[in-house]
């Protein structure tokens, strides 16, 4: 949907009055919103028919293996032709696209569940998606009365697209992951190509994927691919002109219900570039009608979503718990320019571009802006998660961080190369990017420990072996595992057998997957670090410490249908635990308690 909207947009771009004599061709541009999407399109459906007609095993060597002769072929032959015809670019970007697809199908082939499986954050999506087929409006994974806080649009399609598809929305997280990431390249191809040549758009797009390209958050992707032009487009001066305010606004909201994060991390920077821009604008007054017009779109498409959760949180308040979670990524190196990689190389040189020709380049002063903003957002979260815990999500600013010193790094080889009058090699070094960014993204969805050359490919990810190693619902496994097994099929026809069919209790699982499997009214998330603000997270777990506390069974029977956040119809536990908090048999003498599922799993049902 994002690249479709951002094709439609970008036929609005305000033209400049003086254009630069750096303007960027316009070979393959003008076409580019056509032809990419479409050869996105045919090549993907091409690669999921391979995929199914050959049915290859990823674990495998041979299986693995299938996507690179592919891209080798596709590469050679369409470099040739795009050598001869330079507006061929959108069809090279379209194919190049369509084969990451072909490539993360293979990966997944095999497995009904998306990369990470149910696992962590990818079982919250799923969750979400369930909850959208029961509900269009913006609703909170587990607790379907509050409204989302986490960006809502990419749960709800997979959601809305199960109830058309009748496909349950779990098994389609992979197909959005895989759809998503590769059409990110595509949008971004799209974006860029208002800025500069098609084949230097198409390459800053190729290695945006490799400074980070997990397809887990391939909505993520989308945003960091998209912030960065996006920037430039709306706030800037590029040569071209910007995007008309309705055109920025659209794409601006998309973003804010795609994921917000990075219109957050990099405020500092988009507000100087805005600030530069109107001081040295001949027209301050359009300017700012420009950047009014701009936020009232974004406004009018993010509302179904902004506004529910801004009442709510005036109403009701929140406890802002899911910034304490200690990620390890926090440790990281927040200078990725200085890995001693090909990415890290390019990076580094992108960073030198940005303060080199910062008079020079018209692109090098608002990605510099952009780069010191994401630095200061860093740096005062820092220090507020040593003052009280809470980080920000600081750690996220290196996403957006590495596809945009990528991007500068790719804009600073072109400069320098032209201006040391290098020609006739541009065909050669879009392949080399290509190919690099391809292999790059092929090598991390590898499942962890492939066969049999277990010990001797590096152990990039665990992800897609977990998507493998995911048990069903009803205990089946597609591969052998040690990953534990949540019997939700069990649990689903006790309480269908108790409660009727179309049942949707407020229950209390000890597993967040029973939410991935079933649009059941959950009372609270199990992960605190993870939850809603405006669930009450540390609320409801006192409320629960409560009735834990209750021995009288009549009276634990009343509590539990009366608490602050409303009644709990059917509790799953563990060994009659959930989470820290541990019940006893004797308290449910008015539910029917089955105590016989599997993985010790205690369930109870209001009588």
């Amino acid at each position: 949907m994002l690249t479709c909207v951002t094709a439609q947009a970008l036929a609005a771009v305000e033209r400049s009055p003086a254009t630069s004599e750096r303007s960027p061709r316009r070979s393959g541009g003008g076409a580019g919103w056509v032809w990419a999407p479409v050869a996105w399109a045919v090549t993907t459906a091409g690669g999921f028919a391979v995929v199914a007609a050959l049915n290859p095993d990823p674990f495998t060597l041979r299986g693995a293996f299938l996507p690179l002769p592919a891209l080798g072929l596709l590469s050679a032959v369409l470099l040739l032709l795009a050598w001869r015809f330079s507006s061929l670019s959108p069809v090279v970007c379209g194919v190049f696209a369509g084969w990451v697809a072909f490539a993360l199908r293979v990966v997944l082939n095999g497995t009904p569940f998306g990369f990470a499986g149910l696992y962590g954050d990818m079982g919250r999506v799923a969750a979400a998606a369930t909850r959208y087929t029961v509900t269009p409006w913006s609703a909170d994974a587990f607790v379907e009365e509050i409204p989302a806080e986490y960006p809502p649009l990419y749960p709800w399609l997979i959601g809305r697209a199960s109830v058309l598809t009748g496909i349950p929305a779990w098994k389609l997280v992979g197909e959005a992951e895989i759809l998503t990431t590769s059409a990110t390249i595509v949008a971004a191809y799209l974006l860029w190509s208002r800025l500069v040549r098609p084949p230097v758009a198409l390459a800053i797009a190729a290695a945006g994927l490799v400074a980070f390209g997990d397809p887990r958050k391939a909505f993520v992707v989308a945003a960091a691919q998209l912030t960065i032009p996006w920037v430039i487009l709306t706030f800037g001066s590029p040569p071209r002109g910007r995007l008309t305010w309705w055109a920025a606004g659209l794409i601006g909201g998309l973003m804010v219900v795609v994921y917000q994060g990075f219109l957050i991390y990099g405020a500092f920077g988009m507000v100087v570039v805005a600030g530069f821009t109107w001081w040295r604008s001949a027209d301050r007054w359009r300017y700012l009608a420009h950047l009014l017009g701009v936020a009232n779109v974004a406004l009018a498409v993010s509302a179904w979503y902004v506004v529910p959760y801004v009442i709510a949180t005036v109403r009701y308040g929140g406890q802002q718990v899911a910034d304490l979670y200690e990620s390890a990524d926090l440790a990281l190196s927040p200078f990725p320019f200085l890995q001693p990689t090909p990415l890290g190389a390019l990076q580094l040189a992108g960073l030198a571009g940005i303060v080199l020709y910062r008079r020079r380049e018209w692109w090098a002063a608002p990605l510099l802006t952009m780069v010191a903003g994401l630095y200061l957002y860093r740096v005062l979260m820092m220090t507020r998660f040593v003052l009280d815990g809470h980080t920000g999500f600081f750690h996220y600013t290196s996403r957006l961080l590495g596809p945009l010193l990528a991007a500068a790094g790719v804009l600073t080889l072109v400069a320098l190369a032209r201006r040391r009058q290098v020609r006739g090699y541009g065909v050669a070094a879009l392949a080399v990017v290509l190919v690099w960014s391809g292999v790059s993204q092929w090598r991390l969805a590898l499942p962890e420990r492939v066969e049999p050359w277990a010990g001797k490919w590096p152990a990039s990810h665990v992800y897609t072996r977990r998507a493998h190693e995911e048990p069903l619902p009803g205990g089946a496994r597609t591969h052998p595992s040690a990953v534990s097994w949540f019997p939700a099929t069990q649990v689903r026809d006790r309480v269908a057998s108790v409660l009727g069919e179309k049942a949707r209790p407020r229950t209390l699982s000890y597993d967040e997957r029973l939410f991935a499997y079933l649009p059941w009214r959950g009372y609270v998330a199990v992960e605190r670090t993870s939850a809603n603000t405006l669930t009450r997270w540390d609320d409801r777990h006192a409320e629960l410490a409560r009735l834990a506390a209750i021995s009288d069974p009549a009276e634990f029977a009343r509590a539990s249908a009366t608490t602050r956040f409303g009644a709990i119809d059917v509790f799953v536990l563990k060994n009659w635990r959930w989470n820290d908090i541990t019940f006893r048999p004797e308290q449910f003498t008015a539910f029917h308690q089955f105590a016989d599922l599997p993985q010790r799993t205690v369930l109870l049902i209001r009588k």
